[in-house]
């Protein structure tokens, strides 16, 4: 439920700036932020992940980009980024300090990936001033993110 609400937020956000400002991938952070507290690593448990993100991209793809695969492409193959790496890092090392950087390093991807695709089949100078700025409006949630997400380890010793 808090994924719809996320994706909703990103949407309405979108239509109060017209569509002329990239507004950070709140959704895909949302979704990020789940996998890495999950406790569920096992790829049966991440399948809900890959259907949302196919979903949420169908639907971005839908309503801003018009034509379907670009957002979703770079949403589904964010999640699978972060099912890879981190389920390649144990269990009892997800807490420790150093992953830090890592978590950091997912969510930058799950910002940088699904809008840069777009920016890469089609190309133009134009897209590729959108995608910049929206990486620069992206940091302050990534950052945002991360003290969440540092604050639940500190609390839950994930």
């Amino acid at each position: 439920m808090l994924l719809i609400i996320l994706w909703l937020i990103q949407d309405l956000l979108t239509v109060f700036t017209g569509g002329g400002m990239q507004i950070p991938g709140v959704f895909m952070l949302g979704l990020v932020y789940r996998l890495l507290v999950d406790d569920g690593t096992e790829s049966e448990d991440s399948l809900w992940a890959i259907w949302s993100a196919f979903a949420a991209g169908i639907l971005w793809d839908l309503r801003w980009v018009g034509i379907p695969g670009f957002f979703t492409l770079g949403y589904v193959i964010v999640v699978m980024i972060v099912i890879q790496v981190w389920g390649a890092i144990p269990p009892s090392s997800r807490g420790a300090s150093g992953t830090s950087l890592i978590v950091f390093a997912l969510m930058e991807v799950s910002q940088m990936l699904p809008p840069l695709l777009p920016v890469l089949i089609l190309g133009g100078s134009a897209g590729w001033n959108f995608f910049l700025m929206q990486q620069i409006y992206s940091l302050p949630a990534i950052l945002f993110c991360m003290y969440i997400y540092l604050h639940h380890v500190r609390n839950n010793k994930v």
